[in-house]
């Protein structure tokens, strides 16, 4: 469904080629379109680098470096903050994952704890009201920390008066975790680029932040399925067999 329908001025050179002229600009769910008596132009979101509004003015910073300037309405202030809602979107984050809600995942408290920093962000995400606050749902130091909290809390829970069998269980439960932490410092970094990048460059900024978290979701996804496999070798009268077997393993070169 179209947005906006705001007759504009458009100034600018898109691949060389001139589209100055006046235009009827909306926003659908992947471009925003310029209707001109000369044909539609239509510029989809993942080739804005970014945009800029000012008063009585939007500048679009497209990917291969052209700029393409609208202005001559006072409804382009709606249309720059819808096309900001669109272009920066938070994706869908749970719907090829294979562990959440699965039967053979384990379904019960642990998991529903596990995965509830990650789903409560998400939630917070969903009602926020601009994308720098959907962003700040989403930050990697904190989901980092109650993710991390959450699988110290699987160890202490199972151990709570044996500080050895505690220790070694939280270490195999941290170990098999690194592929999501190292998930969550690819996420910082990518909001750490994304909170520095200017106007022309913030969508871009925003597609590697949204990469980025999709992967955090993914890593959480697969590490629960690492996590459960710890566990179940934790079991009594598993435990001692798992542990003898580690200890006669060889050790496999990375």
């Amino acid at each position: 469904m179209g947005e906006g329908a705001v007759t504009v001025t458009v100034s600018g050179l898109l691949r060389g080629t001139d589209v100055a002229g006046d235009a009827v600009a909306t926003l659908d769910d992947e471009a925003l379109r310029l209707e001109r008596s000369g044909g539609a132009v239509r510029l989809p979101y993942d080739r804005l680098d970014g945009s800029r509004y000012a008063v009585g003015t939007l500048e679009l910073f497209l990917t291969r470096g052209d700029l393409i300037t609208l202005g001559g309405s006072p409804g382009l202030a709606a249309l720059a903050a819808g096309l900001d809602r669109r272009a920066m979107a938070v994706p869908e984050l749970t719907r090829s994952l294979r562990a959440l809600g699965s039967p053979r995942a384990s379904p019960g408290a642990d998991h529903d704890r596990y995965f509830g920093p990650l789903l409560a962000a998400r939630r917070e995400a969903e009602s926020a009201a601009s994308p720098d606050r959907a962003r700040a749902a989403f930050d990697a130091p904190s989901l980092r920390a109650a993710m991390l909290q959450r699988i110290h809390e699987l160890a202490a829970e199972r151990h709570p008066s044996e500080p050895p069998e505690r220790r070694a269980l939280d270490a195999e439960l941290t170990e098999a975790a690194e592929p999501l932490v190292n998930a969550l410092g690819a996420l910082e970094r990518a909001q750490d680029g994304l909170a520095s990048s200017d106007d022309g460059e913030r969508y871009a900024g925003w597609r590697r932040w949204a990469k980025a978290l999709q992967l955090v979701f993914e890593m959480a996804d697969d590490v629960w399925l690492s996590l459960v496999r710890v566990l179940a070798a934790d079991a009594p009268g598993r435990r001692g067999r798992r542990r003898r077997w580690l200890r006669r393993a060889p050790r496999e070169d990375v």
